[in-house]
């Protein structure tokens, strides 16, 4: 098509700010240049300035040996002394040469800064512009039908200017790089950072960061907008200096060692290691990304007394949990956000064909260089956020251990509510807080039942969750979580010992809003054998949790596996595994109290109650012989009556607790049970059996003895229902899963009643 003269002219006005482009670019190379020759000159000055010294040191020296030597016949030493002294005079006068150009030569070193600095502000503010107008003509919609151009396509004038401001950003970062460059030559990266923030930055800070940006959608004193505040100020500089940031990165960045892992004669740890010892440890010449970024975002944060108080003293703990939160994520994350690679947006598609038509005559755009940032660049670049002097300072700003007094208050007095109402109610009253599925969840994973211990368990948890954890006090929050476990621990171990009573009501009978269970008779939880197994079994669960699910929860918080949670942990491989082990130690200390408990309460309190239970029984055992004493009664066919209820409350509550008894405990109980009630049960037949001889012997010879019916002696039926007995109560023993051989109250019992077995088959027989 035909250009009109408006085209033309725009060509023409294009040529022209391409050939002032150039004019520019050759104006800044010399600027390089200008620095290039400035440091040749300082380090010419430095070098006489050093041998001049080591002259003088060596003639000096020279001297003292000549006055101290006889005189040569040859005259050696003369000729050698001329020489050095020839070339000393040649080094001497070039120095004074030198010295008399050192003011010069530190006017120009202070002419070159001044113009490099100067130059690169001027770059800067241009470089904002052009972005500025390629951000609206990108939110600009697409041209209409006009002139005879395709609908949606792209008017020829707009897609000139498109690329003549391309052409202009490629030479603008092009100058920068130069003017960069020729700045850290002479050792100025200082200044190079502080234009770039001042000139770049600080303009993006001042017009999003107010007090009314921070509180948008919440109330005052909030800071509910701070996260979108703080994205949008990273979105904004990576959108309009991304490229002077990568190029930077690129150019100054030291170079990145390797250990061979590519070529498999390494591991990723070495390699993590030997950049942490010797990349990291070579100083940047400028660095953007932290000094002309990070280092004006976290002033500016901290100069305003009104926006520093709402961030870093809010007096709430959830709204310094978010602030936290917010600055810790825009913090991890600022590397990559900066020097990510933006996407080319689609006008820059639209015009590959032109721009393909520009290069054949003589853009050569493509041969520029373009930095090549690699993860392990970044990282490197976040971790000099991290070791920078201003995060220091910024990280304690955080007034973090009132923040973890503050929470650790809400979980004590959330757990010393749910205790208080166990006090007045029993271990089943319903003192979980918490939601109903995070109860359901726990008792279908873990297998709590009791409510207080959901509710432990739940107050646990949430000591780890995104929206109260903060890193830096793991471990205070490691610590609070053994306190907490201690906590009801001692509250267990305090009923035990018969020292808190249940049922309480404390003066409150009438309180319904309390939740007092009114009519509830005070009791010892510790006499009921119930209460025990169900608390003991309680606390078998916490103990597995403890070093297993719960070690989990906290490992997958502060040692989080997958990579994108690990950017910002800012910790090596090995450095996670160690905390890991150290919050494992930590658990299975603590888990370690727990244990004894457990033992204590099944192989103590609950043989000694249910021993006593079960030799209430025992006191039956005497009235056996009046059973038969003159009374004429047939023999027994059959086991006493009470024999059946002896292991009753034992069988009863194996029944309903064999499900629940701890791993560790066993079948020892029962045998301690079983071997002290057969214990007893023996004493006491061999008392009886002792009673019905002596009763014998007294009526044998009073000549009074007399065969009842049957053909059996009152004594020898006594026998009998012994051995009856004996028989039944060795069965009841065996249901209960218990070798009667092993019990030596049994085994004694069987030899008492053994007399009385040729009684029982002879009635057998008949």
């Amino acid at each position: 098509y035909l250009l009109s003269d408006s085209d033309s002219d725009s060509d023409m006005e294009s040529d022209d700010v391409l050939e002032e482009s150039d004019t520019e670019l050759d104006h800044v190379t010399s600027l390089e240049r200008a620095a290039y020759t400035t440091l040749y000159l300082l380090q010419e000055l430095q070098t006489s300035s050093a041998q001049v010294s080591a002259l003088t040191a060596a003639s000096s020296t020279s001297d003292d040996n000549a006055n101290n030597s006889l005189p040569s016949l040859f005259g050696g030493p003369a000729t050698a002394s001329n020489s050095a002294s020839g070339l000393g005079g040649v080094i001497i006068e070039k120095s004074r040469f030198l010295m008399k150009l050192s003011p010069r030569i530190r006017r120009l070193e202070s002419d070159t800064v001044k113009c490099l600095v100067g130059r690169l502000e001027e770059l800067l503010v241009e470089m904002r512009s052009v972005m500025e107008r390629q951000f609206h003509d990108d939110r600009a919609p697409p041209d209409e039908d006009d002139d005879g151009i395709g609908r949606g396509g792209v008017h020829p004038s707009k897609e000139r200017e498109r690329q003549a401001r391309k052409r202009r950003k490629e030479n603008l970062l092009l100058m920068i790089g130069h003017c960069l460059r020729g700045l850290a030559l002479l050792g100025k990266g200082v200044d190079a950072e502080s234009a770039f923030a001042r000139v770049a930055i600080m303009p993006i800070i001042r017009s999003k960061l107010s007090m009314g940006k921070l509180d948008e959608g919440g109330s005052r004193g909030e800071c509910a907008g701070l996260f979108f505040l703080l994205d949008d100020i990273a979105n904004t500089v990576a959108s309009m200096y991304g490229s002077i940031l990568r190029v930077s990165e690129g150019m100054f960045a030291p170079a990145e060692r390797d250990v061979n892992v590519e070529h498999g004669n390494g591991n990723a740890n070495e390699h993590e290691n030997d950049n942490t010892a010797k990349g990291w440890s070579t100083p940047m010449e400028v660095d953007l990304v932290t000094c002309g970024v990070w280092v004006p975002v976290a002033t500016a944060l901290m100069a305003d007394p009104g926006i520093k108080m709402a961030i870093f003293s809010p007096g709430i703990a959830n709204v310094l949990q978010a602030n936290y939160s917010a600055l810790d994520t825009f913090l991890s994350e600022l590397a990559s956000s900066l020097l990510k690679n933006v996407k080319p947006s689609d006008n820059d598609h639209k015009s590959s064909i032109a721009s393909a038509i520009v290069a054949d005559i003589g853009d050569f755009s493509h041969l520029y260089y373009q930095p090549t940032l690699t993860t392990q660049s970044i990282e490197n670049a976040q971790s000099r956020i991290y070791r920078h002097s201003t995060t220091v300072e910024f990280s304690k700003k955080w007034n973090l251990p009132i923040y973890y007094q503050l929470r650790f208050a809400e979980f004590c007095k959330r757990l010393d509510r749910a205790l208080d109402g166990v006090r007045r109610e029993g271990w089943e009253a319903n003192v979980f807080t918490g939601e109903d599925r995070d109860a359901k969840a726990i008792q279908d994973q873990l297998g709590f039942e009791l409510p207080i211990f959901l509710e432990l368990y739940d107050t646990l948890l949430s000591m780890w969750k995104s929206n109260v954890f903060l890193r830096p006090l793991t471990h205070r929050f490691l610590r609070g979580a053994v306190q907490l476990v201690g906590r009801v621990l001692g509250f267990v171990k305090e009923g035990l010992d018969g020292k808190i009573e249940f049922g309480e009501n404390n003066g409150n009978e009438n309180d319904a809003s309390s939740g007092t269970m009114v009519g509830l008779p005070p009791y010892f939880w510790h006499e009921r054998v119930e209460d025990i197994a169900m608390v003991t079994w309680e606390l078998t669960i916490l103990d597995t949790c403890m070093t297993h699910d719960y070690l989990e929860v906290i490992a997958d918080t502060v040692c989080p596996t997958d990579k994108e949670s690990r950017q910002s942990t800012y910790n090596s491989s090995i450095e996670l595994d160690e905390m890991r082990a150290l919050a494992s130690n930590v658990l299975m200390e603590s888990s370690h109290e727990i244990s004894p408990v457990v033992s204590h309460s099944w192989n103590a309190l609950i043989v000694d109650n249910l021993t006593s239970q079960c030799s209430v029984p025992l006191s039956a055992v005497k009235g056996v012989a009046a059973t038969y004493r003159m009374t004429n009664r047939p023999p027994p066919t059959q086991a006493s009556p009470f024999v059946a209820t002896i292991l009753r409350p034992l069988k009863d509550f194996d029944s309903s607790y064999s499900s629940r008894t701890p791993p560790q405990i066993g079948d020892d109980w029962k045998y301690q049970i079983i071997g002290t009630v057969s214990t007893k049960y023996s004493v006491a037949v061999e008392e009886l059996i002792a009673t019905v001889k002596r009763t014998e012997e007294a009526l044998k010879s009073r000549k009074t003895r007399r065969m009842m019916a049957g053909g059996m002696s009152d004594g020898e039926k006594v026998k009998l229902q012994l051995y009856l007995d004996h028989r039944e109560f060795r069965s009841q023993v065996e249901e209960l899963g218990v070798d009667a051989e092993s019990v030596e109250g049994l085994v004694k019992l069987g030899q008492l009643t053994q007399e009385a077995e040729c009684l029982f088959l002879q009635s057998q027989s008949k």
